[in-house]
């Protein structure tokens, strides 16, 4: 019935409503209809709400953010890789609170606004100098700008950027150099795009008055080039102990205020120059002062011939990339508290930071390996895989790594350069050991229950081994073995030695892992085949079968993080086709019901 004002009845409406619902829809209509509409949804719904919220199609994104995002594409595929960690500002939930750090085994630098310079103190740098060595730009505390920190594993250096909403960057980049004593290097570089010129206020390094710290300003001639320095000098407290270091420290000057004309840039590279003496008395502190104060200025000289005439940078990276060789990988695994390859990277890089450069030659460092390593294997040791986010942690952290491996038979490798306390790491991570004229890999089988990679293990002067564990879809491990480089034949055999030993080649060879009475190594190699022969009556295993699969319970855990296992996509596409089904259905009962009590009131009044 319709008023005069052009309403329509509600009833008349519902009554309409019904008819279409009581229509004669077959389950097959409906199960269609609901598929074509859940897709209509999930294709175009994200479009529309963006375009609803928005007011347009296209999303405006503000300067900084898109300058942030351009300067980090170029280490996003690095971070994948886990061998870069991003930091930003203001913070992101997702992001791993790694600290960002440099150091070449003589001082130590957290890449942070307030830190202190670090230098040596039994096993870590942990004796901190109160000196700021940071050169930084001092933002104020109403601009606008966005800032990332990339610590860059397999390169050694830190990377600072800063996007300003006022249109202009500026870029760092952090490092401790290897192949120069004690030179620590800061580059920035401010870019302005702008029609104006910028006038930038900065802070220089800054002393927080340690002990008897003497300041002087000294000229370093390079080339018929007089370069303006300021040096450094005091002491440190060595902690619980009654003795002192000498330090002195050579750096250069920044300007307070840094110009920067319209659409220019400036590019300004610092050095700073670290010597310290070992632990002394105080009676010897003015000695030992001139001795190093001379080093000091010695290896800065160095430092900026070198920067004339080769720059400084590409050195550095060679040399940390080649400490990355010898490498380990591991499949990602989402198991509550499982260590994955971005927490291995980083506790590497932290511990090699803290490794000075050695005087020998690389080969012959990592061929000191006899006895290592002998303990469990470290991926199964918590105290290994702490908290890195301070300093104070990461120091604990590089103690804990050095005495376990000076323990557990690695101490000869302690002392040779990174390149060999990597090698005596990888070597800790899954339980190989060198021992009397073979390698073993000692491991429990329970523990393969991920695909493990140990990538140019060294074995001896030459010759480089490539170990891999593969976990088959029947849930069991098998090995594979590759030479990469040798200088002879080498052998194999897996648990036990009963089965004749397998030469080796460039291709890999596969190993079944097997599970012995009394429990022996996994796998065995050397290039002394009689050697091989003799381990079969040395081991006295008296029973040897293939390892156990391990249960689906294990695998879900590590593949999908519960013990439930991965479903198809089809199967929650189907629950969730029946939940709509159910739901229509429901309304269906629930509208037919309600109008029926309609219809039956309506005809007991019209009987009356």
């Amino acid at each position: 019935m319709r008023g005069s004002g052009g309403m329509f009845d509600v009833h008349e409406f519902g009554k309409r409503m019904r008819r279409f619902i009581d229509g004669n829809y077959s389950y097959r209509k409906i199960l269609v209809f609901a598929v074509i509409v859940g897709g209509f949804v999930l294709y175009v719904g994200p479009s529309l709400v963006q375009w609803l919220f928005s007011g347009s199609g296209e999303s405006i994104e503000a300067y900084e953010e898109r300058c942030i995002n351009e300067k980090l594409a170029g280490f996003y595929f690095d971070s994948v890789e886990y061998n870069a960690n991003i930091l930003f500002h203001p913070a992101k939930e997702d992001q791993r609170l790694y600290l960002p750090y440099v150091g070449n085994g003589i001082f130590g630098i957290p890449i942070q606004s307030q830190s202190w310079l670090y230098i040596k103190n039994g096993r870590s740098l942990s004796l901190p100098v109160k000196w700021q060595p940071l050169i930084i730009y001092q933002v104020s505390e109403d601009t606008l700008y966005r800032e990332a920190t990339i610590t860059h594993y397999t390169k050694g250096i830190v990377y600072k950027y800063q996007c300003f909403r006022d249109g202009y960057h500026t870029s760092y980049q952090y490092y401790a150099h290897r192949d120069l004593e004690g030179i620590f290097v800061q580059a920035i570089k401010i870019s302005n795009p702008l029609s104006i010129s910028l006038e930038l206020p900065f802070k220089s390094q800054a002393s927080l008055h340690w002990s008897e710290s003497l300041v002087e300003p000294i000229n370093i001639l390079v080339e018929r080039a007089n370069h303006e320095f300021n040096l450094e000098s005091g002491y440190v407290p060595v902690p619980n102990s009654n003795k002192i270091v000498a330090v002195t420290i050579v750096y250069q000057i920044v300007q307070k205020r840094i110009q920067v004309k319209a659409r220019g840039s400036v590019k300004m590279e610092f050095l700073t120059s670290i010597k310290y003496s070992e632990p002394i008395e105080m009676e010897q502190y003015t000695r030992e002062r001139n001795a190093i104060r001379e080093k000091a200025i010695d290896h800065m000289r160095k430092a900026l011939v070198k920067q004339r005439s080769q720059g400084l940078k590409e050195s550095h990276v060679i040399a940390w990339q080649r400490y990355w060789h010898t490498g380990f990988r591991i499949s990602d695994s989402k198991a509550k508290g499982a260590i994955n390859g971005y927490k291995i990277n980083s506790t590497i890089y932290y511990v090699l930071s803290q490794v000075p450069k050695a005087t020998g030659d690389v080969e012959k460092s990592v061929i000191n390996n006899e006895g290592c390593y002998r303990g469990h294997h470290t991926l199964d040791a918590p105290r290994l895989w702490r908290d890195t986010s301070t300093i104070d942690m990461i120091n604990e952290l590089v103690r804990a790594w050095s005495i376990t491996l000076e323990k557990q038979g690695c101490y000869r490798l302690m002392t040779g350069n990174p390149s060999a306390v990597l090698q005596a790491i990888v070597l800790s991570l899954g339980g190989l050991r060198f021992s009397n004229q073979h390698l073993e890999f000692n491991i429990d089988p329970q523990h393969l229950h991920r695909d493990f990679l140990f990538r140019r293990i060294s074995y001896g002067n030459v010759t480089h081994l490539n170990i891999s564990v593969n976990v088959n879809e029947d849930n069991r491990a098998v090995l594979g073995v590759a030479i990469d480089r040798s200088d002879s034949v080498y052998f194999g055999c897996d648990a036990g030695c009963l089965d004749a030993p397998v030469p080796l080649s460039q291709a890999y060879t596969s190993f079944p892992v097997k599970l012995t009475k009394p429990l022996t190594a996994i796998l065995y190699i050397t290039s002394d085949y009689h050697h091989m022969q003799d381990l079969q009556n040395a081991l006295h295993v008296h029973a040897v079968d293939e390892a156990p699969a391990h249960d689906h319970h294990v695998m879900a855990l590590h593949k999908h993080g519960h013990q439930l296992g991965g479903l198809p996509t089809f199967f929650w596409v189907s629950i969730c086709f029946l939940i709509i089904v159910f739901h229509l259905f429901l309304c269906k009962l629930i509208v037919s019901e309600y109008w029926d009590q309609k219809d039956r009131g309506k005809v007991r009044y019209s009987k009356l």
